[in-house]
């Protein structure tokens, strides 16, 4: 058995390394002009070739034809749209050959808000892009640099090359390039070799990567490359570039990322460099001219260190040379559920089930952590989260959410992150035993984080114990709700048709005639039904009528939208109406049934019904299910 199991692997296997044997291709500067010129696509610069790679991934479009989502990013990085829509602008800009691409993109944010996973993600996607036909890059075959075949072109042959083609050639062969091109090739450019080659961080080809260290032992030769001592003598001068080990982090970056770690943490004589890297495109070392490099810098940082940055007069000059994009955290509900997903998702919990709506409130803490109070009043921190949730509130609708983004620039650049969330939960996860995980258990561990961090003071604590409230008070109707519907044959069925019956009895007290009742008999509209529902959510009965106007016409819109037929759930507060209406009739036997003292072997056979129905539909399991009705008894009881 173990043989045959092995087999599909083996085969995967197999395929895997037939696709790592990637299309090799070798040439001379002569042949590689050929290529060009029937395929000028294959020519771009660093910052074209890193937009042309998210591009590739494909987007969706809204329907004024905007760029909804790039798909690139859609299963790692969550609830960032704004920030990689300016990273995207940024891009589209640098690689049309615009003076932003003289700039340094600086994404600056709280910690654990994405930007290291940002700069992961266009790395990694960069190698493998590099490795398409649509990504192919080619080099000179003998620089250590990497360098682009074309900047061996004279520049008397650049404005006719650019005519032919529209590709514009910029910069100079490095001084160790210009050496081989005389002393190898005796100066015919024509000659020089060039090879197809594949971007890799590992192997240090156009990705480069810097971390600070400390300041009075970190060297610029990280950055810039170091002389080769055990050649001077061959060479007799430190000033031959044969002498010279081209291996600092911007010559390995050259036409690809350099992506810089807390940046504004490292000496000033590194942002220095930098900057010349930046403004000129050239890599300042001493004994050489300057070094012709072209690459996107990448760099990030967290809020604290940017604002320290700001307050530097010396350092004004890269102020100018900066672009900014703010990475704050998520404040989406249903994102950060996807985070929590995808980062437990990697480590080995296989035995453990995380009940339904137990991220859902880790989320729902996290989220209302970041958000500010708004100035209207008639709007709470728990309305707020759910309209920027894409739900829908009483007086408000998604059309206010642009307005409120708006109220507070510095939203979502403090509170609880990610990581805090992480760490509470795989601490329940990871203890003995543990074979389910409730909302009820992740509120009670994010609560015990509070006095073992730090970074909290008591005024912070009495804060979030404020908002761990408010999501036990969400929780609790969220699992009232599916207890209740868990009772229900077919709640859907049955809430569709009181909505049904509502709009029937609603359009006939508009249009002010008669409605068909089950008998056939023509009657007037049930204003009994039409009341009983209405007041679960405080219609008056002097706005009975506008209220009516209003779901009518709604419901219309929806059916547009829905195949003919509407959707309780696109009218929030009518949706709690037509609920509360169907749980209220049966709210008794719900009590009674859950009831932890109750004995009466029918009330047990429902029970186990209730309990398959949470399992089967709504993705329980027996323990996390009779978990839940215990919670919810408990609910009931105090009610």
């Amino acid at each position: 058995m173990g043989s045959s199991n092995s087999m599909p692997f083996m085969q995967t296997l197999t395929e895997f390394a037939k696709k790592q044997d990637l299309p090799a291709w070798e040439g001379t500067l002569k042949d590689y002009v050929s290529l060009i010129m029937e395929n000028p696509s294959l020519s771009m610069n660093a910052h074209a070739r890193v937009l042309k790679m998210i591009e590739s991934a494909g987007v969706e479009l809204g329907p004024d034809g905007e760029v909804t989502k790039y798909n690139f990013f859609s299963n790692d990085i969550f609830g960032s749209e704004s920030s990689i829509d300016e990273l995207v602008s940024y891009l589209r800009a640098a690689a049309a050959g615009s003076e932003v691409g003289r700039r340094i993109l600086l994404l600056y944010g709280p910690t654990s808000s994405g930007k290291s996973q940002l700069a992961i993600l266009l790395k990694k996607g960069l190698e493998k892009f590099s490795k398409t036909d649509e990504g192919a890059i080619y080099c000179l075959s003998d620089s250590p640099m990497h360098e682009d075949p074309l900047i061996a072109l004279p520049h008397e042959l650049r404005d006719e090359f650019y005519k032919q083609t529209g590709i514009k050639v910029e910069g100079e062969l490095s001084p160790i390039m210009s050496v081989i091109l005389k002393e190898k090739y005796g100066s015919n450019f024509l000659d020089l070799p060039v090879k197809r080659y594949f971007i890799s961080e590992k192997d240090r080809k156009s990705i480069g990567t810097f971390v600070p260290s400390d300041k009075k032992s970190q060297d610029i030769s990280e950055l810039i490359g170091s002389m080769d001592l055990s050649t001077i003598g061959q060479y007799g001068s430190e000033s031959d570039p044969r002498a010279y080990k081209f291996d600092g982090e911007l010559n390995v970056a050259n036409r690809g990322i350099m992506e810089f770690i807390e940046m504004l943490k490292v000496d000033q004589k590194f942002l220095y460099v930098l900057l010349t890297l930046a403004q000129e495109k050239n890599i300042k070392t001493s004994r050489f001219p300057l070094i012709y490099a072209d690459e996107f810098i990448l760099a990030h940082t967290n809020e604290s260190e940017y604002r320290k940055f700001l307050g530097k007069e010396e350092m004004e000059a890269l102020h100018d040379r900066l672009i900014i994009i703010k990475v704050p955290y998520n404040l989406k509900v249903s994102d950060e559920v996807k985070i929590y997903a995808k980062l437990i998702a990697q480590a080995e919990f296989k035995n453990v089930h995380i009940s339904p709506h137990a991220l859902h409130c880790a989320a729902m803490f996290a989220v209302m952590s970041r958000l500010k109070e708004s100035a209207n009043k008639n709007l709470d921190i728990v309305g707020k989260m759910k309209l920027y949730n894409g739900e829908e509130i009483d007086g408000f609708t998604l059309n206010d959410v642009p307005g409120l983004s708006r109220e507070f620039d510095d939203e979502g650049m403090s509170g609880i992150s990610p990581r805090y969330i992480i760490n509470r939960i795989s601490s329940i996860l990871s203890e003995k035993d543990v074979t389910c995980v409730t909302p009820i258990d992740v509120i009670r561990a994010i609560r015990d984080g509070f006095h073992s961090n730090a970074k909290l003071d008591t005024k912070e604590i009495a804060r979030l114990e404020n908002i761990l409230t408010k999501v036990i008070d969400e929780y609790s109707k969220i699992a009232k709700n599916e207890v209740q519907k868990a009772f229900f044959l077919n709640f859907e069925e049955e809430v569709k048709n009181l909505l049904l019956n509502y709009l029937d009895n609603a359009s006939a007290y508009l249009d002010g005639s008669k409605i068909e009742n089950d008998l056939g008999q023509m009657v007037e509209p049930n204003e009994k039904l039409m009341r009983s529902i209405e007041e679960k959510i405080q219609v008056t009965d002097s706005g009975k009528k506008s209220f009516r106007q209003e779901i009518s016409r709604k419901m219309a819109k929806s059916a547009l939208t829905n195949g003919g037929v509407p959707n309780y759930k696109d009218h929030a507060k009518l949706r709690e109406a037509l609920q509360r209406q169907l749980f209220e009739d049966r709210q008794d036997i719900i009590r009674l049934t859950i009831s932890t003292r109750v004995t009466d072997e029918n009330a047990l056979k429902k029970l186990n019904v209730v309990i398959d129905t949470l399992s089967e539909k709504y993705g329980y399991t027996a323990e996390s299910a009779n978990k839940l009705l215990k919670y919810v008894s408990s609910v009931m009881a105090r009610t």
